[in-house]
């Protein structure tokens, strides 16, 4: 590994004091073994003599004063202090954290002044730390270019501007260039979150394809018996099996040609793969493959249009916060119909009472109890005398989950009574994967309409 040269080690040194003053830290770097390393790595006479030429021509400017030893140690420089930062940074050839923020806040102000009050809040932070010498999303405030495209890709976002455009066309779109925004992904994520109705997404993966910022659509599995335009080519479903993958920006317009006795969204693609195979009707199956993306979202919509009014319609995803996030969105896209979970509630087996308590009590689960058990602390419901309608919930969900369940639970809508059946009945999280296929139509399932069970403490 190659060593630094005396004039790497100076400005280095003089970089460390202003970004330090910037900061508002010290006005001075000591010259010791911990605070100037490379400084004492220095090999030879020459070299420590070049490096104080450099710093002394620094002091020349008018930017620092250097600090000798004295007496037998006055050849010994003990510190460096700030004089004058501007004078320092002219002479070092760079511009000042608070120049650079100013840079930045040109670029933005007007921009920021019709931003939603999350994205102000957001930029006002970033600001005050470009302003200190701070890299905010990663980003310090000498790439100007790059802080400004970040907050007017968020900026866009927030508007909607990115629908109906895949990642690169929004990037064409927005900054005038396909790739601009690969690289600002990493830092849009983070600063796409600061938005409330953002914040509970756990990746960018799923935010992103929540809002369709991606490359490309998800590709669309489906099965049944329909007839789609499909880029101005007309093809019938039915006789192509076990399932079709299509584009779905490419889908132009869809009609039923016979009639169909459901439609189902399927979360996950291995489950679409076994109920396509093992349940032989002429349901439409669709997979969503986590999270409905935008274009997928759109044929959907088309479905509940076209499909009669009453015609049964259900989803069947994992027993967990995503897989209520994605039945909840399929719910809200078809209006015309009430979509019904699907193997969603399959009951967990229940453990004998006296040991569910037990693990309440040791913490390990929180539990859940019929209010008539919570009145009395002496009662049928109390830790020595565990109530018979006790059920444990808890197990597999940590508690800010459960918190997250709860508060789902309190809300209208299909989440809200798919998650006060699962509060009601202490049913733990399950992937689909774990259960085989059936026909929606052999049990169907109806929502949970009780009270919303309080998580222990």
């Amino acid at each position: 590994m190659s060593r630094e040269t005396p004039a790497q080690v100076a400005r280095a040194l003089l970089l460390k004091l202003l970004a330090q003053v910037d900061r508002g830290g010290r006005d001075s770097v000591p010259i010791g073994e911990r605070s100037a390393h490379a400084y004492f790595a220095l090999r030879d006479l020459g070299e420590g003599d070049a490096l104080h030429a450099l710093l002394e021509s620094a002091q020349a400017a008018g930017g620092v004063t250097l600090e000798w030893g004295r007496g037998a140690a006055a050849q010994d420089l003990r510190r460096i202090r700030i004089r004058d930062p501007d004078q320092l940074a002219a002479w070092l050839g760079v511009s000042r954290a608070a120049t650079q923020a100013r840079a930045i806040l040109q670029g933005l102000e007007s921009l920021m002044t019709e931003a939603p009050g999350w994205l102000r809040d957001a930029y006002a932070d970033a600001l005050r730390q470009w302003r200190r010498g701070g890299a905010p999303y990663r980003i310090p405030g000498a790439d100007t270019a790059r802080a400004v495209n970040l907050f007017k890709a968020a900026r866009a976002v927030a508007a909607g501007e990115q629908k109906g455009l895949d990642l690169r066309c929004f990037g064409v779109h927005l900054l005038g260039d396909p790739k601009a925004l690969d690289t600002l992904l990493d830092p849009l994520g983070t600063l796409l979150r600061r938005n409330p109705d953002w914040s509970s997404w756990e990746d960018d993966t799923g935010l992103f394809r929540a809002l369709g910022l991606e490359k490309f659509p998800p590709p669309l599995f489906i099965k049944g018996p329909l007839v789609l335009d499909y880029d101005g080519v007309i093809w019938d479903l039915q006789p192509l099996r076990p399932f079709v993958a299509l584009s779905p920006d490419a889908v132009r317009g869809i009609q039923v040609n016979t009639q169909v006795p459901y439609l189902m969204t399927i979360e996950n693609l291995a489950s679409f793969q076994r109920q396509v195979r093992e349940v032989e009707d002429h349901g439409v199956v669709i997979c969503t493959a986590g999270y409905p993306a935008p274009a997928l979202v759109r044929i959907l919509n088309w479905l509940d249009q076209v499909l009669p009014a009453d015609c049964p319609c259900y989803h069947w995803g994992d027993r967990d916060l995503g897989g209520l996030r994605t039945y909840d969105r399929v719910a809200a896209t078809c209006g015309h119909h009430r979509v019904l979970p699907h193997l969603m509630t399959v009951p967990d087996p229940i453990p004998d009472p006296e040991e569910a308590a037990s693990l309440v009590r040791r913490g390990q689960v929180a539990g859940v109890m019929p209010e008539a058990s919570r009145r009395s602390p002496t009662g049928p419901g109390s830790s020595s005398s565990p109530h018979p309608g006790f059920r444990p919930l808890g197990r597999g969900w940590t508690r800010d989950e459960l918190r997250a369940l709860v508060q789902t639970g309190a809300t209208e809508g299909a989440a809200g009574d798919l998650a006060r059946k699962w509060l009601a009945l202490g049913l733990a999280p399950l992937e689909q994967e774990a259960l085989d296929p059936s026909s929606p139509l052999a049990a169907p399932l109806s929502p949970y309409a009780g009270p919303v069970p309080e998580v222990q403490p």
